[in-house]
């Protein structure tokens, strides 16, 4: 049960570290933050965290949201024109949806693992990962590989004309 209520720590990878500090650097200068991340609800979660990493330093930024569909002129001078809100719904959605996945793959990584171990030889110092993407994943892994091993080749004729 402490897997469903431990709270969720989240940060920045070692490696961003230089990313981190060059936010950070220019949001100080800075009235305006707008961001142009993918226009889809994984965009506006990563915009939210540019926005806690900027917001730590400068808590008084006015910030937008780009949405466009292309890098066209048409698209880009209209978002300039109008530019959105981030928004927290969607970012919330994603946060929730992320909780789940831990969580739950956390909980069903646990059990399947302990369940698994002395059923099967070879199991007993292994970790067995449960995620709820590894499933539809595995599942377009096995049918590629499937088509593979059962593809008949056939004869065919290519006509190659000319006048």
């Amino acid at each position: 049960s402490a897997l469903f209520t431990a709270p969720i720590h989240k940060s920045v990878k070692k490696e961003s570290d230089k990313l981190q500090s060059t936010l950070e650097r220019l949001a100080k200068t800075c009235d305006i933050l707008l961001l142009w991340l993918d226009c889809d609800m994984e965009g506006e979660n990563i915009a939210f965290e540019v926005i806690d990493v900027c917001k730590s330093v400068n808590p008084h930024l006015d910030i937008f949201r780009a949405r466009f569909s292309a890098l066209i002129k048409r698209d880009i001078l209209r978002t300039m024109q109008n530019p959105d809100r981030p928004n927290k719904y969607f970012n919330e959605a994603v946060e929730a949806r992320q909780e789940i996945d831990l969580r739950l793959g956390a909980v069903f990584t646990r059990f399947q693992t302990l369940r698994l171990q002395n059923k099967f030889d070879g199991l007993h110092n292994v970790l067995i990962s449960y995620g709820p993407c590894q499933f539809p994943t595995l599942g377009f892994v096995v049918d590629a590989d499937d088509k593979i091993r059962n593809f008949i080749p056939e004869k065919f004729w290519n006509l190659k004309c000319t006048y």
